[in-house]
């Protein structure tokens, strides 16, 4: 049987070989074009006879990069799927800021959940796919900017305690808290334009971001939660979206977190639910839990 080789990724050898393999995965190829354009240097590809025959990719090295894999059906039994894994490990475990790494899976796709439990990876949680189409909403009046640097604790700890109490009334454990780090907050003054806050009397009630046309994080504080800031915040984010020319807006929201009745009610509809398949690298390196009075 021919071999194969595991190289970087060359635009002029592999992206329109990936785009073939890709013709009928459009999530997929949005990803991988995505990576493309930002992190083209975190590609590896699966090389035979010159033909790419499988390739992964990645956002980017931080706390949790999330990372797609997809090989050439014909080639399943071959162990590229574990050999593209192997290269990639071997990239994070390298980088100190990388904690843990996920793969999100689709439900029905048995050759890649096989791949990733033989590499030992374990499911963490599922996570709905949702969308939404149609008019922005009627402006509110409520007080919403971008990002400022001066924010970076006050953001953090807004996340950090929704996201770990969110974890643990759905059961994902370990339900780790992280401590703010400079490298994060330098990524942060980077793409403040994408980043807002709410504020209401002078205090930091909700944070989000975006990414292109995704609501990629929305956290509420934990003491303004359940008082209708989560609504008008979304509300906000979508709006921004659409007016940056977007005529469909995406999120993720992870099973049993009462948030997907909120985004439901706001006219997003579930399209399909993923499981997030993770590895550790640094557990030490983490809190179990929030310092008091955080």
């Amino acid at each position: 049987m021919n071999s194969f080789l595991i190289q970087k990724y060359s635009p002029q050898r592999d992206k329109a070989q990936i785009e073939h393999m890709l013709l009928h995965n459009k999530d997929l190829l949005k990803s991988f074009y995505q990576n493309e354009e930002s992190n083209r240097e975190n590609i590896v590809i699966a090389i035979m006879n010159d033909t790419s025959i499988g390739f992964l990719s990645f956002n980017g090295f931080g706390r949790k990069p999330q990372a797609i894999l997809f090989v050439n059906n014909e080639y399943d039994t071959m162990e590229v799927g574990s050999k593209l894994i192997e290269e990639y490990e071997n990239m994070l475990i390298h980088n100190e800021t990388v904690e843990h790494t996920v793969f999100n899976v689709l439900s029905n796709n048995a050759q890649l959940i096989s791949v990733l439990e033989k590499n030992n990876y374990r499911v963490y949680f599922a996570i709905y796919n949702m969308e939404r189409t149609g008019a922005p909403f009627p402006s509110e009046n409520i007080l919403v900017r971008n990002y400022e640097e001066k924010d970076y604790f006050e953001w953090d700890r807004v996340c950090e305690l929704a996201f770990y109490h969110m974890r643990q009334r759905v059961g994902m454990y370990p339900s780790f808290f992280y401590k703010p780090v400079e490298w994060e907050r330098e990524q942060y003054a980077e793409n403040k334009d994408n980043m807002f806050v709410m504020i209401v009397d002078e205090t930091i009630v909700a944070v989000g971001k975006i990414a292109g046309n995704k609501i990629s994080m929305v956290a509420i504080s934990i003491e303004h939660q359940s008082r209708g800031y989560g609504r008008s915040f979304v509300k906000f984010l979508i709006n921004e979206i659409i007016s940056r020319g977007e005529d469909k807006v995406i999120l993720e929201v992870v099973k049993g977190n009462f948030a997907k009745a909120l985004y439901e009610s706001l006219g997003f509809k579930e399209t399909e639910i993923y499981h997030n398949y993770i590895k550790y690298f640094r557990p030490d390196t983490r809190l179990s839990a929030p310092p008091e009075n955080y």
